[in-house]
């Protein structure tokens, strides 16, 4: 095993960012969440990791700015104060315009040889000005639930595992119920993988406030469309998932040898990977 800084394990936990790495690209996990901590002899040195991190896919980029302004308007409802649309969508369009002045360049498909056109600034613009109308359009639906928390990471344990959850916005209801709510900026699809999401929440939601999965309710709203999906889990669905995540913790850590991270290259994730400049078998083009 690799000499690696012990701040690696002090942070050390599952997420369903991380599990969502994992099973994309092995080798993809490796340069985030490894890579950065190994002391000596490194495959790649840890200073030009923590350089390509800066880096955020496009397709990454739009929901960010959206979650952003959303968190920002419901502080606002959070402190009593009045949210603001106009302000929401001009912040909005403002965050775009910074972007599309540099020429995408924070962008890790630029920084991998693509030219970041125009129509695509103007893409995410139109569907992210839809996607905060849809969000105030819903509004009044949220405006009388007592706010618990938002965009705020959590963490809970399973056994000796630790685990980290951010959710969107966490409400209750008059009659008690806890709303958990997941914005979701891109398509409705991934059944499974928004459902192991819904269910780490609901299991950080029992032990954070002490309640039942019968009090606890979680929903997807999706801003494009205007679409709610709900979810509910019996227990027995909470179990499979509670087994799952540790044994799946073990999987990342059984070893933190490079060459027990393998790529999966394919052209678009190679593409939106910002670590494909240092892996070899990234399907890129090299200059």
């Amino acid at each position: 095993m690799p000499d690696l800084d012990p701040f690696f394990h002090k942070i050390n936990s599952w997420s369903f960012t991380r599990h969502t790495v994992w099973n994309r690209c092995p080798r993809q996990y490796y340069f985030e969440y490894i890579a950065p901590y190994v002391k000596t002899d490194p495959v790649v040195n840890p200073e030009k990791i923590r350089y390509l991190k800066n880096f955020t896919s496009k397709f990454v980029v739009q929901g960010q700015i959206i979650h952003d302004i959303i968190d920002q308007q419901i502080q606002l409802h959070c402190e009593k104060k009045p949210m603001d649309q106009d302000a929401a969508i001009a912040a909005f369009v403002k965050k775009v315009s910074l972007y599309k002045g540099i020429g995408g360049e924070t962008f890790t498909e630029y920084h991998n040889g693509e030219k970041i056109q125009n129509s695509f600034f103007n893409y995410i613009e139109e569907n992210g000005k839809t996607c905060l109308h849809t969000f105030f359009g819903k509004w009044p639906d949220y405006a009388g639930r007592e706010c618990l928390r938002h965009e705020t990471f959590d963490h809970f344990s399973i056994g000796d595992v630790g685990v980290t959850v951010k959710v969107d916005f966490a409400t209750k209801l008059p009659d008690g119920t806890l709303v958990l709510t997941d914005w979701k900026t891109g398509r409705d699809d991934d059944e499974y993988e928004t459902e192991l999401q819904m269910a780490a929440y609901v299991l950080w939601a029992m032990q954070h406030y002490r309640m039942r999965p019968d009090d606890i309710r979680t929903e997807l709203v999706f801003l494009k469309t205007g679409k709610i999906k709900p979810y509910s889990f019996f227990w027995e669905q909470l179990v499979e998932v509670q087994d799952m995540i540790p044994k799946e913790f073990a999987d990342m850590n059984a070893s933190y040898e490079y060459a027990d991270f393998p790529a999966r290259p394919t052209q678009r994730e190679c593409l939106g990977c910002k670590f494909a400049e240092v892996c070899p078998e990234a399907e890129i083009a090299r200059s």
